[in-house]
Protein backbone atom coordinates (compact mmCIF):
# COMPACT_ATOMS: atom_id res chain seq x y z
CA UNK A 1 0.00 0.00 0.00
CA UNK A 2 1.32 3.36 -0.73
CA UNK A 3 0.43 6.83 1.21
CA UNK A 4 -0.01 9.98 -1.39
CA UNK A 5 0.35 13.52 -0.01
CA UNK A 6 -1.59 16.32 -2.45
CA UNK A 7 0.51 19.51 -2.39
CA UNK A 8 -1.31 22.98 -4.21
CA UNK A 9 -2.02 26.33 -3.23
CA UNK A 10 -5.97 26.17 -4.54
CA UNK A 11 -8.49 24.66 -2.42
CA UNK A 12 -10.45 23.85 -6.01
CA UNK A 13 -7.92 21.63 -7.42
CA UNK A 14 -6.74 19.52 -3.70
CA UNK A 15 -10.73 18.74 -3.29
CA UNK A 16 -10.13 17.50 -7.54
CA UNK A 17 -6.92 15.13 -7.06
CA UNK A 18 -8.37 14.16 -3.83
CA UNK A 19 -11.56 12.71 -5.91
CA UNK A 20 -9.97 11.61 -8.62
CA UNK A 21 -7.39 9.49 -5.90
CA UNK A 22 -7.78 5.96 -6.28
CA UNK A 23 -8.33 5.65 -2.38
CA UNK A 24 -8.43 1.95 -1.36
CA UNK A 25 -6.91 0.63 -4.79
CA UNK A 26 -3.13 0.49 -2.91
CA UNK A 27 -3.36 3.82 -2.36
CA UNK A 28 -4.26 5.61 0.72
CA UNK A 29 -5.19 9.57 1.03
CA UNK A 30 -2.65 10.55 3.70
CA UNK A 31 -3.39 14.82 3.47
CA UNK A 32 -2.75 17.61 1.95
CA UNK A 33 -0.64 20.87 1.95
CA UNK A 34 -1.17 24.53 0.68
CA UNK A 35 2.25 24.91 0.13
CA UNK A 36 5.79 23.54 0.05
CA UNK A 37 7.19 23.93 3.46
CA UNK A 38 4.01 23.01 4.67
CA UNK A 39 4.76 19.84 2.26
CA UNK A 40 8.60 19.28 3.85
CA UNK A 41 6.85 19.30 7.11
CA UNK A 42 4.58 16.75 6.52
CA UNK A 43 6.90 14.24 5.02
CA UNK A 44 9.30 14.88 8.21
CA UNK A 45 6.11 14.03 10.09
CA UNK A 46 4.43 11.35 8.18
CA UNK A 47 7.02 8.71 7.00
CA UNK A 48 4.70 6.40 5.92
CA UNK A 49 4.07 8.85 3.48
CA UNK A 50 6.16 7.82 -0.16
CA UNK A 51 3.81 9.66 -2.90
CA UNK A 52 3.71 13.00 -3.57
CA UNK A 53 1.27 14.99 -5.93
CA UNK A 54 3.29 18.35 -6.33
CA UNK A 55 2.13 21.37 -7.93
CA UNK A 56 5.24 23.21 -9.38
CA UNK A 57 3.78 26.77 -9.14
CA UNK A 58 2.91 27.61 -5.55
CA UNK A 59 3.89 30.73 -3.09
CA UNK A 60 5.67 30.11 0.19
CA UNK A 61 7.75 27.33 -1.40
CA UNK A 62 7.16 26.45 -5.34
CA UNK A 63 7.35 22.84 -6.34
CA UNK A 64 11.04 23.21 -7.56
CA UNK A 65 12.65 24.34 -4.42
CA UNK A 66 10.81 21.18 -2.55
CA UNK A 67 12.90 18.75 -5.10
CA UNK A 68 15.86 20.29 -4.61
CA UNK A 69 15.31 20.79 -0.71
CA UNK A 70 14.73 16.53 -1.23
CA UNK A 71 17.22 16.20 -3.36
CA UNK A 72 19.87 18.07 -0.98
CA UNK A 73 18.33 16.00 2.01
CA UNK A 74 17.12 13.10 1.09
CA UNK A 75 14.35 11.06 3.52
CA UNK A 76 15.07 8.46 5.18
CA UNK A 77 12.82 6.24 2.95
CA UNK A 78 12.40 6.45 -0.78
CA UNK A 79 9.59 8.90 -2.24
CA UNK A 80 8.53 9.70 -6.04
CA UNK A 81 7.58 12.96 -6.99
CA UNK A 82 4.88 13.35 -9.66
CA UNK A 83 5.01 17.17 -10.73
CA UNK A 84 1.66 18.83 -11.95
CA UNK A 85 1.69 22.10 -13.86
CA UNK A 86 -1.70 24.35 -15.60
CA UNK A 87 0.86 25.28 -18.27
CA UNK A 88 3.56 22.71 -20.54
CA UNK A 89 6.42 24.75 -20.08
CA UNK A 90 9.45 22.48 -21.40
CA UNK A 91 11.73 23.89 -19.09
CA UNK A 92 9.70 23.69 -15.97
CA UNK A 93 9.46 19.55 -17.08
CA UNK A 94 13.37 19.74 -17.86
CA UNK A 95 14.24 20.99 -14.22
CA UNK A 96 11.74 19.22 -11.98
CA UNK A 97 13.18 15.96 -13.97
CA UNK A 98 16.60 16.94 -13.54
CA UNK A 99 15.79 17.71 -9.71
CA UNK A 100 14.07 14.00 -9.71
CA UNK A 101 10.60 14.32 -10.51
CA UNK A 102 9.56 10.60 -11.87
CA UNK A 103 6.49 11.73 -13.83
CA UNK A 104 5.04 15.22 -14.97
CA UNK A 105 1.10 15.90 -15.23
CA UNK A 106 -0.74 18.83 -16.89
CA UNK A 107 -3.99 19.53 -14.99
CA UNK A 108 -6.23 20.49 -17.42
CA UNK A 109 -5.62 17.01 -19.10
CA UNK A 110 -5.89 15.24 -15.54
CA UNK A 111 -8.48 13.02 -15.44
CA UNK A 112 -9.26 9.53 -13.27
CA UNK A 113 -7.67 6.91 -15.57
CA UNK A 114 -4.42 9.40 -16.02
CA UNK A 115 -3.94 10.07 -12.51
CA UNK A 116 -4.40 6.25 -11.48
CA UNK A 117 -1.68 5.64 -14.57
CA UNK A 118 0.58 8.22 -12.94
CA UNK A 119 0.15 6.38 -9.64
CA UNK A 120 0.97 3.18 -10.71
CA UNK A 121 4.48 3.89 -12.65
CA UNK A 122 5.73 5.89 -9.78
CA UNK A 123 4.50 3.23 -7.43
CA UNK A 124 6.33 0.63 -9.22
CA UNK A 125 9.58 2.17 -8.96
CA UNK A 126 8.63 1.79 -5.22
CA UNK A 127 9.64 -1.53 -3.05
CA UNK A 128 6.54 -2.69 -0.79
CA UNK A 129 6.73 -2.23 2.50
CA UNK A 130 6.06 -4.10 5.21
CA UNK A 131 6.39 -1.10 7.95
CA UNK A 132 4.74 1.69 5.32
CA UNK A 133 1.34 -0.37 5.26
CA UNK A 134 1.41 -1.23 9.00
CA UNK A 135 1.75 2.81 9.55
CA UNK A 136 -1.36 3.41 6.68
CA UNK A 137 -3.65 0.77 8.66
CA UNK A 138 -2.49 2.52 12.38
CA UNK A 139 -3.17 5.82 11.24
CA UNK A 140 -6.79 4.72 9.93
CA UNK A 141 -7.70 2.94 13.33
CA UNK A 142 -6.78 5.59 14.86
CA UNK A 143 -8.86 7.74 13.02
CA UNK A 144 -11.80 5.34 13.47
CA UNK A 145 -11.19 5.73 16.57
CA UNK A 146 -10.68 9.98 16.86
CA UNK A 147 -14.39 9.84 15.54
CA UNK A 148 -15.67 7.42 18.08
CA UNK A 149 -14.50 9.34 20.65
CA UNK A 150 -15.45 12.63 18.95
CA UNK A 151 -19.60 10.96 18.77
CA UNK A 152 -19.09 10.26 22.39
CA UNK A 153 -18.15 13.29 23.14
CA UNK A 154 -21.48 15.21 21.80
CA UNK A 155 -23.63 11.94 23.04
CA UNK A 156 -23.46 12.17 26.50
CA UNK A 157 -21.84 14.74 29.03
CA UNK A 158 -18.02 13.49 29.19
CA UNK A 159 -16.56 12.56 32.04
CA UNK A 160 -13.44 15.29 33.12
CA UNK A 161 -10.73 12.21 32.43
CA UNK A 162 -11.89 11.65 28.54
CA UNK A 163 -10.02 14.80 28.08
CA UNK A 164 -6.71 13.12 28.86
CA UNK A 165 -7.23 10.50 25.97
CA UNK A 166 -7.14 13.63 23.12
CA UNK A 167 -3.33 14.05 22.90
CA UNK A 168 -3.18 10.63 22.29
CA UNK A 169 -5.53 10.67 19.54
CA UNK A 170 -4.43 13.48 18.06
CA UNK A 171 -7.58 15.50 18.72
CA UNK A 172 -7.57 19.50 19.06
CA UNK A 173 -9.67 20.29 21.35
CA UNK A 174 -9.51 22.41 24.56
CA UNK A 175 -11.50 24.57 26.40
CA UNK A 176 -12.79 27.47 25.86
CA UNK A 177 -14.71 26.54 22.01
CA UNK A 178 -17.44 26.90 20.39
CA UNK A 179 -19.93 23.87 19.15
CA UNK A 180 -21.36 24.93 15.44
CA UNK A 181 -23.59 22.95 12.54
CA UNK A 182 -22.78 23.05 9.10
CA UNK A 183 -26.30 21.57 7.28
CA UNK A 184 -26.27 20.82 3.49
CA UNK A 185 -29.49 21.92 1.96
CA UNK A 186 -31.72 19.27 0.30
CA UNK A 187 -30.03 16.39 1.04
CA UNK A 188 -31.78 14.36 -0.19
CA UNK A 189 -31.19 16.26 -3.75
CA UNK A 190 -27.62 15.03 -3.40
CA UNK A 191 -28.15 12.01 -2.29
CA UNK A 192 -30.06 11.71 -5.94
CA UNK A 193 -27.46 13.90 -7.99
CA UNK A 194 -24.68 12.45 -6.76
CA UNK A 195 -25.95 8.53 -6.89
CA UNK A 196 -23.39 5.95 -6.66
CA UNK A 197 -20.53 8.74 -5.71
CA UNK A 198 -22.90 10.27 -2.65
CA UNK A 199 -19.72 8.19 -0.24
CA UNK A 200 -16.99 10.44 -2.76
CA UNK A 201 -19.12 13.87 -2.48
CA UNK A 202 -19.33 13.43 1.35
CA UNK A 203 -15.50 13.13 1.86
CA UNK A 204 -14.73 16.50 -0.31
CA UNK A 205 -17.26 18.02 1.58
CA UNK A 206 -15.65 16.91 4.92
CA UNK A 207 -12.35 18.06 3.02
CA UNK A 208 -13.78 21.48 2.13
CA UNK A 209 -14.91 22.31 5.82
CA UNK A 210 -11.54 20.95 7.02
CA UNK A 211 -9.86 23.78 4.50
CA UNK A 212 -12.19 26.46 6.03
CA UNK A 213 -11.01 24.83 9.86
CA UNK A 214 -7.56 25.41 9.08
CA UNK A 215 -7.36 28.51 7.49
CA UNK A 216 -9.82 29.94 10.32
CA UNK A 217 -8.68 28.34 13.45
CA UNK A 218 -8.51 24.88 14.84
CA UNK A 219 -10.72 21.98 16.10
CA UNK A 220 -12.80 18.92 14.99
CA UNK A 221 -15.24 18.13 12.40
CA UNK A 222 -17.67 15.51 13.52
CA UNK A 223 -20.80 13.61 10.85
CA UNK A 224 -23.42 14.04 13.28
CA UNK A 225 -26.52 13.19 11.16
CA UNK A 226 -27.50 13.21 7.46
CA UNK A 227 -25.97 16.61 5.44
CA UNK A 228 -25.19 17.59 8.95
CA UNK A 229 -21.62 18.52 9.83
CA UNK A 230 -20.82 19.05 13.67
CA UNK A 231 -17.06 21.63 14.14
CA UNK A 232 -15.38 21.91 17.42
CA UNK A 233 -13.91 25.15 17.04
CA UNK A 234 -11.26 27.30 18.56
CA UNK A 235 -9.67 30.47 16.83
CA UNK A 236 -5.77 30.72 16.32
CA UNK A 237 -3.63 30.83 19.64
CA UNK A 238 -2.76 34.32 18.20
CA UNK A 239 -6.37 35.03 17.74
CA UNK A 240 -7.83 34.28 21.25
CA UNK A 241 -8.22 36.69 24.11
CA UNK A 242 -7.83 34.76 27.79
CA UNK A 243 -9.59 38.00 29.60
CA UNK A 244 -12.98 38.08 27.66
CA UNK A 245 -13.28 34.96 24.92
CA UNK A 246 -16.68 34.90 24.51
CA UNK A 247 -17.54 37.59 22.19
CA UNK A 248 -13.90 37.05 19.94
CA UNK A 249 -14.60 33.39 20.02
CA UNK A 250 -18.21 33.60 18.71
CA UNK A 251 -17.29 36.12 16.36
CA UNK A 252 -14.83 33.93 14.98
CA UNK A 253 -16.58 30.89 15.19
CA UNK A 254 -19.26 33.01 12.55
CA UNK A 255 -16.71 33.95 10.40
CA UNK A 256 -15.44 30.33 10.03
CA UNK A 257 -19.04 29.00 9.12
CA UNK A 258 -19.81 32.14 6.73
CA UNK A 259 -15.92 30.71 4.89
CA UNK A 260 -17.49 27.18 5.27
CA UNK A 261 -20.84 27.74 3.46
CA UNK A 262 -18.98 30.06 0.65
CA UNK A 263 -16.54 26.53 0.85
CA UNK A 264 -19.10 24.38 -0.07
CA UNK A 265 -21.08 26.61 -2.31
CA UNK A 266 -17.46 27.25 -4.26
CA UNK A 267 -16.47 24.08 -4.79
CA UNK A 268 -18.66 21.76 -4.31
CA UNK A 269 -21.73 23.72 -5.67
CA UNK A 270 -24.19 22.67 -2.79
CA UNK A 271 -25.93 25.34 -0.37
CA UNK A 272 -25.30 25.04 3.46
CA UNK A 273 -26.82 26.84 6.47
CA UNK A 274 -25.17 27.13 9.84
CA UNK A 275 -25.44 27.78 13.54
CA UNK A 276 -23.27 28.68 16.13
CA UNK A 277 -24.02 26.69 20.11
CA UNK A 278 -23.57 28.65 23.14
CA UNK A 279 -19.46 28.50 24.56
CA UNK A 280 -18.32 25.42 25.89
CA UNK A 281 -16.00 26.38 28.68
CA UNK A 282 -15.68 22.50 29.83
CA UNK A 283 -15.72 19.48 27.12
CA UNK A 284 -19.09 18.27 29.32
CA UNK A 285 -20.71 20.86 27.90
CA UNK A 286 -20.80 20.28 24.24
CA UNK A 287 -23.96 18.27 24.17
CA UNK A 288 -25.50 20.64 25.49
CA UNK A 289 -23.92 23.64 22.58
CA UNK A 290 -24.35 20.80 20.13
CA UNK A 291 -28.26 20.48 21.08
CA UNK A 292 -28.94 24.50 21.45
CA UNK A 293 -27.19 24.41 17.54
CA UNK A 294 -29.62 22.35 15.87
CA UNK A 295 -32.55 24.33 17.91
CA UNK A 296 -31.23 27.56 16.28
CA UNK A 297 -31.18 26.19 12.59
CA UNK A 298 -33.69 27.53 10.22
CA UNK A 299 -36.42 25.23 9.37
CA UNK A 300 -38.41 25.64 5.79
CA UNK A 301 -41.35 25.59 4.95
CA UNK A 302 -42.78 22.37 3.05
CA UNK A 303 -43.95 24.77 -0.08
CA UNK A 304 -40.27 25.42 -0.04
CA UNK A 305 -38.97 22.27 0.32
CA UNK A 306 -41.59 21.14 -2.34
CA UNK A 307 -40.54 23.34 -4.61
CA UNK A 308 -36.72 23.13 -4.14
CA UNK A 309 -37.48 19.30 -4.92
CA UNK A 310 -39.32 20.01 -7.91
CA UNK A 311 -36.47 22.14 -9.11
CA UNK A 312 -33.86 19.78 -9.00
CA UNK A 313 -35.82 17.18 -10.11
CA UNK A 314 -37.05 19.41 -13.21
CA UNK A 315 -34.14 21.96 -13.95
CA UNK A 316 -32.94 20.71 -17.44
CA UNK A 317 -36.36 21.10 -18.58
CA UNK A 318 -36.03 24.71 -20.37
CA UNK A 319 -40.30 24.94 -20.27
CA UNK A 320 -39.56 24.43 -16.49
CA UNK A 321 -41.21 27.78 -14.80
CA UNK A 322 -42.85 29.09 -11.08
CA UNK A 323 -46.24 27.40 -12.28
CA UNK A 324 -44.48 24.25 -12.29
CA UNK A 325 -43.36 24.22 -9.14
CA UNK A 326 -46.16 26.11 -7.52
CA UNK A 327 -48.61 22.85 -8.68
CA UNK A 328 -45.69 21.13 -6.88
CA UNK A 329 -46.07 22.66 -3.77
CA UNK A 330 -49.75 23.00 -4.14
CA UNK A 331 -50.26 26.89 -3.70
CA UNK A 332 -50.44 29.92 -6.17
CA UNK A 333 -47.54 31.16 -7.87
CA UNK A 334 -47.51 34.30 -5.89
CA UNK A 335 -47.77 32.95 -2.97
CA UNK A 336 -44.70 30.49 -3.70
CA UNK A 337 -42.44 33.35 -5.10
CA UNK A 338 -43.25 35.66 -2.00
CA UNK A 339 -42.29 32.79 0.33
CA UNK A 340 -39.40 31.36 -1.56
CA UNK A 341 -37.75 34.46 -1.63
CA UNK A 342 -38.38 35.52 2.25
CA UNK A 343 -36.86 31.93 3.36
CA UNK A 344 -34.22 31.95 1.17
CA UNK A 345 -33.17 35.12 0.48
CA UNK A 346 -33.13 34.70 -3.06
CA UNK A 347 -35.69 34.79 -5.91
CA UNK A 348 -36.92 31.71 -7.63
CA UNK A 349 -35.97 32.49 -10.90
CA UNK A 350 -32.06 32.94 -9.22
CA UNK A 351 -32.33 29.61 -7.44
CA UNK A 352 -33.15 27.87 -10.89
CA UNK A 353 -30.51 29.42 -12.21
CA UNK A 354 -27.89 29.08 -9.56
CA UNK A 355 -28.77 24.90 -9.60
CA UNK A 356 -28.21 25.40 -13.65
CA UNK A 357 -25.27 26.72 -13.06
CA UNK A 358 -23.56 24.69 -10.20
CA UNK A 359 -24.46 21.50 -12.77
CA UNK A 360 -22.82 23.49 -15.34
CA UNK A 361 -19.77 23.86 -13.52
CA UNK A 362 -19.93 20.32 -12.54
CA UNK A 363 -20.27 19.09 -16.26
CA UNK A 364 -17.30 21.47 -16.93
CA UNK A 365 -14.88 20.69 -14.62
CA UNK A 366 -15.40 16.28 -14.99
CA UNK A 367 -16.49 15.65 -19.25
CA UNK A 368 -15.10 16.56 -22.33
CA UNK A 369 -18.82 17.94 -23.66
CA UNK A 370 -18.55 21.33 -25.11
CA UNK A 371 -20.62 24.46 -24.25
CA UNK A 372 -23.10 24.12 -26.49
CA UNK A 373 -23.71 21.02 -25.56
CA UNK A 374 -23.47 21.41 -21.55
CA UNK A 375 -25.93 24.76 -22.07
CA UNK A 376 -28.19 22.30 -23.46
CA UNK A 377 -28.50 19.84 -20.78
CA UNK A 378 -28.85 22.04 -17.93
CA UNK A 379 -32.47 24.26 -19.25
CA UNK A 380 -30.40 26.41 -21.99
CA UNK A 381 -31.16 25.79 -25.74
CA UNK A 382 -29.12 29.24 -26.40
CA UNK A 383 -25.47 28.77 -25.86
CA UNK A 384 -25.29 32.68 -25.75
CA UNK A 385 -27.90 32.82 -23.55
CA UNK A 386 -26.12 30.22 -20.99
CA UNK A 387 -22.78 31.45 -21.56
CA UNK A 388 -24.26 35.22 -20.43
CA UNK A 389 -26.02 33.51 -16.80
CA UNK A 390 -22.79 31.38 -16.27
CA UNK A 391 -20.26 34.41 -16.17
CA UNK A 392 -22.92 36.61 -14.18
CA UNK A 393 -22.94 33.61 -11.77
CA UNK A 394 -19.31 32.19 -11.84
CA UNK A 395 -17.39 35.06 -12.88
CA UNK A 396 -15.90 33.78 -15.91
CA UNK A 397 -17.14 32.50 -19.24
CA UNK A 398 -17.41 28.47 -19.35
CA UNK A 399 -14.31 28.25 -21.07
CA UNK A 400 -12.52 29.95 -18.55
CA UNK A 401 -14.21 27.90 -16.07
CA UNK A 402 -12.85 24.78 -17.45
CA UNK A 403 -8.96 25.79 -18.00
CA UNK A 404 -6.94 24.78 -14.80
CA UNK A 405 -9.99 23.65 -12.95
CA UNK A 406 -10.21 27.47 -11.60
CA UNK A 407 -13.01 27.80 -8.65
CA UNK A 408 -16.13 29.95 -9.26
CA UNK A 409 -15.31 34.02 -8.80
CA UNK A 410 -11.74 34.07 -9.91
CA UNK A 411 -10.13 34.78 -12.97
CA UNK A 412 -7.60 32.47 -14.13
CA UNK A 413 -6.34 31.97 -17.72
Amino acid sequence: MHSVLVVDDEPFVRLSLASLCPVGDGFDLAGEAGNGAEALSALAARPEIDLVLLDLSMPVMDGLEVLRRLRAQPPARPIAVIVLSAHDDYHLVRDAFQLGATDYLLKRELDAGALRAALARAAAGLAPSIERTAAILERRQLELLKAQVLRDLLATAAPPELAETFAGLGIALAPPFAVCCVWIEDIEAVARREGDDLARFSGLASRSLRQALDAAGRGELVASGPGETAVLFSPHPAAATTAEPSPSLERAARAFCEDAVDYLARYLSVKATFAVGPICRAVGEAPAALAAARAARKVESRIVVLAKRAIHERFADPAFSLEAASARAGVSKNHLSFEFSRETGETFTGYVARVRIDEAKRLLATTQLLVYEIGARVGYPSVEHFSRVFKKLAGVSPLKFRAGFHPPGGDSP
